[in-house]
């Protein structure tokens, strides 16, 4: 996910707000069992692990996350690894792109020493591995990352996912509506997403209409009433992204999202709890 959001003064016209239905939308309202599809990890539990590796994300299955969001990109050698920026420095030490380094090389750097010696021995890994850690654990919701040199990620995903049996356990979004494209094309039972981090400037209405994806993935001050009454009256789900703060976790539960999107899965678990204590 981008890091930085522009937040608009007015989200929506009146002209957008007319498409919605007269009915408001109902309040995410936790009880004693929590809805753990509420809960994404952003790049697993980021917020206490480094991002994107393994650890991250059985820290977000043994937290009780639902989902664990991540990125993927291919190698120059074509494969599927988890990796969220172009270029590997930031998080490995190595400055190369993606699309120039080989798996091998990227494997042999440290993916979490940057965070801490505790996680030195972190490696980046591969889709087909993260799958394999989290199966049975969590689902996840997989990133495809347009870096513009990607080979077949698109097609390399899906077969990924149908190799593992994880066709139910999963979202694929993207920026990319191709890309989604791409993935509907495949396989029409995977849930798509695409992510949305502006306002469309001409024919808003047309975000929610499409058949190409069953999921707006939105950056938070994106979503209001309108937004969610427009997405449900085209049978869209809404993810939230990226909320680190209780009274944002709160606003956006109040909204009814489908999921919300954060580096602190555990604090949006204690949201779950408080709203479950005070129905």
């Amino acid at each position: 996910m981008i890091k930085k959001v522009v937040v608009f003064a007015v989200l929506f016209t009146a002209g957008f707000t007319a498409i919605a239905p007269n009915t408001a939308m109902s309040p995410i309202m936790a009880s004693s069992a929590i809805d753990k599809y509420v809960v994404t990890a952003h790049r697993g539990s980021s917020g206490s692990a480094p991002e994107n590796t393994l650890s991250a994300f059985r820290k977000a299955a043994e937290t009780g996350a639902g989902y664990s969001e991540l990125d993927v990109q291919e190698t120059a050698d074509g494969v599927v690894m988890v990796m969220h920026d172009d270029n590997v420095r930031r998080t490995t030490g190595i400055n190369k792109n993606m699309w120039d380094i080989e798996s091998g090389e990227l494997k042999k750097a440290s993916a979490g020493a940057w965070y801490g010696a505790a996680f030195q021995d972190e490696r980046v890994p591969t889709l087909e591995e993260t799958i394999a850690a989290v199966k049975g654990k969590t689902r996840l919701n997989i990133e495809l990352k347009n870096n513009g040199h990607q080979q077949r990620l698109a097609e390399k995903t899906v077969k990924l996912i149908e190799d593992a049996g994880f066709v139910k356990d999963c979202t694929i979004t993207s920026f990319d509506v191709n890309l989604i494209r791409q993935v509907k094309a495949i396989n029409r039972a995977i849930k798509t997403g695409l992510i949305v981090g502006e306002k469309p400037r001409k024919n808003p209405e047309q975000l929610f209409e499409s058949g190409d994806y069953d999921v707006l993935s939105a950056a938070y001050p994106l979503i209001d009433k309108a937004f969610m009454q427009s997405a449900a009256a085209h049978h869209k789900e809404v993810y939230a992204w990226t909320v680190n703060d209780k009274a944002r976790m709160h606003q956006m539960l109040d909204l009814g999202v489908n999921s919300v999107i954060t580096n602190y899965p555990e604090q949006l678990i204690e949201v779950l709890k408080e709203r479950g204590a005070r129905d």
